[in-house]
């Protein structure tokens, strides 16, 4: 029993009908993404902001914390009372810290060409080998005075959180800058200008 074939009219309204579902099919499902996407846009979470708190220490214009130390390699004392009246540099650092080894050259020379001027006050805080630190010293050519703070009590006067540290005094001794990490010699000129117009150069 043979059916009679579909018209070519028959086939081509069927194709007709089968494009249009298809077309009917993707706008709906577009509709319903754009709908998701419209109606979630509000809540999706999005990247917290957290603020940045700066870094804790001595307000600009107060005194500096007076402190009396040990001198590494012996010899009297070193204190911020003898500076007094002098614009003053005091470095924190540590012979275990990479950071404070490469500023230690910079810092020697600033002392040679402020001799008289400035006073270069060095503050090796919480460091157990003294030798180290000496032996740094010497292969910097640096002869400033240096203090040991082997409990870190002075550093934490000046809340320091990390070395090294360099505090620029003016002649009251009063904080003018505070600088944080390995300091140039064209940084450490900048600063020891504004507390001593002229002496680095």
């Amino acid at each position: 029993m043979s059916t009679t074939p579909p018209t070519p009219a028959t086939t081509s309204r069927s194709g007709e009908d089968r494009v249009w579902k298809i077309v009917a099919v993707v706008a709906g499902v577009a509709l319903v993404a754009f709908i998701v996407f419209v109606a979630t846009r509000g809540t999706r979470a999005r990247p917290a902001a957290f603020p940045v708190a700066p870094v804790a220490t001595l307000p600009l214009g107060s005194p500096a914390p007076a402190f009396a130390l040990p001198r590494l390699g012996g010899g009297a004392p070193v204190t911020l009372a003898s500076t007094q009246g002098t614009p003053t540099v005091v470095n924190f650092f540590a012979s275990w810290c990479r950071d404070c080894q490469a500023e230690l050259g910079n810092f020697a020379t600033l002392s040679a060409r402020t001799a008289g001027r400035v006073a270069i006050v060095g503050v090796d805080a919480n460091d157990a080998d003294g030798a180290a630190a000496r032996a740094l010293l010497t292969a910097a050519h640096a002869t400033y005075p240096v203090g040991v703070d082997s409990q870190a009590a002075t550093a934490t006067a000046y809340l320091l959180t990390a070395l090294p540290v360099t505090f620029f005094l003016d002649a009251q001794g009063r904080v003018v800058h505070v600088s944080f990490g390995t300091q140039s010699l064209a940084q450490l000129t900048h600063w020891t200008d504004r507390i001593a117009p002229g002496a680095a150069a």
